[in-house]
């Protein structure tokens, strides 16, 4: 059997309800749900995050945020996606003006402009490969 690369909204908001009323019996079904939400639109949006940090952040939101979820106002994926996207969104642009920030830096201290086409520096300073999309 293969493993599912979608949602079902009706199976994400009945696992959704079942969870607030027993979550020890319905985390792990929940968990495998968010996982595969997070990690589509991460993938699919071509976010220039770390990926498991940023999925680690946006597990922690959608928790926290779960209990704000009504259905009589709109679709669990939706507002899901909603929250992750815009999440993912802040997270790139702390990122950039992080690197924006060692950039500057490293100008200063070397008197040379880093390119920054192609170096990415880590928050411990040590450049890393740009994997954000072209285009």
């Amino acid at each position: 059997m293969s493993k599912m690369n979608y949602i079902n909204n009706k199976e994400f908001e009945e696992t959704i309800k079942l969870y607030l009323e027993d979550p020890d019996t319905h985390e792990d079904h929940l968990i495998g749900m968010f996982d595969l939400l997070i990690t589509n639109i991460i993938e699919s949006f071509g976010f220039s995050v770390d990926k498991d940090d940023a999925k680690q952040e946006c597990f922690l939101l959608v928790l926290k945020t779960l209990k704000n979820f009504t259905p009589k106002k709109g679709s669990a994926f939706n507002y899901f996606t909603t929250v992750i996207v815009n999440n993912l969104k802040l997270l790139y642009t702390k990122d950039k003006r992080y690197r924006t920030k060692i950039n500057n830096y490293i100008e200063f201290k070397t008197g040379q402009r880093p390119d920054h086409s192609s170096t990415r520096y880590s928050r411990d300073g040590e450049p890393e490969e740009d994997n954000h999309p072209k285009g």
